[in-house]
């Protein structure tokens, strides 16, 4: 893989400090520790990362210089050199991504006596739902508890939803997640990564390839 003289500088010294790293054992930030840290590294909350954007429909949101610079700037298809009179191609049906939904809708439309046009990014296939398993936000582990979860969801929500469903809820999926136990996989198990809180730090994922089998089932006619 190519990389820019920056990029090999940043790995020398990632590299230089690894052993170091290693044993290192990081603290919880205090609330000022982090407000300091966003207002240094946070592009939200650092000040001249952002402007007001010029031009279309959201012209005068804030957003990050990199994005305004690219909403802003000229296409880069060159209008003139577009023949809109003459089409490369003339199907019924047009279908944009070719993962398991893409590639089905196509194949249907297709049998139905459709000409379809399926476009992709990447090769076919290389998509999401090769990688799609089942996954929850539940408290199954020693550290967290359905109290903990509920306080989790109910402040993300600045106090504003529904306690009664949010209360269920959390006791719903911890009962769930007990049940299936063998078939769960935690994804971190470092207890400092799994204090409450949302995210990855409080997911579990049920082991399942159904969507990639379900995925090869689909690609192997459609490639045909």
């Amino acid at each position: 893989m190519f990389y820019e003289p920056h990029m090999l500088e940043s790995i020398k010294r990632v590299e230089a400090t690894r052993s170091e790293r290693l044993g290192q054992q990081f603290s919880r930030l205090t609330a000022d520790e982090k407000a300091a840290l966003l207002k240094g590294y946070h592009p939200d909350y650092k000040a001249g990362t952002m402007r007001e954007l010029a031009v279309g429909p959201n012209a005068g949101d804030r957003v990050p210089h990199e994005l305004a610079d690219l909403l802003e700037g000229r296409g880069r298809i060159d209008p003139d050199a577009m023949d809109l009179g003459h089409a490369d191609y003339d199907v019924d049906i047009l279908v944009i991504g070719g993962g398991g939904a893409g590639t089905s809708a196509a194949m249907l439309a297709h049998q139905r006596g459709a000409t379809v046009l399926l476009t992709t990014k990447l090769r076919l296939g290389d998509a999401n739902t090769m990688m799609a398993q089942g996954g929850i936000q539940a408290a199954d582990k020693p550290n967290d508890s359905p109290a903990i979860h509920f306080l989790d969801v109910m402040g993300g929500k600045a106090l504003s939803g529904d306690w009664g469903y949010v209360e269920a809820e959390v006791k719903a999926v911890c009962d769930e997640a007990h049940k299936h136990g063998a078939r769960v996989k935690v994804i971190f198990e470092n207890d400092y990564l799994t204090k409450g809180g949302a995210g990855l730090g409080r997911s579990t994922v049920f082991r399942s390839f159904r969507s990639f089998r379900l995925n090869c089932m689909i690609l192997g006619p459609a490639r045909t």
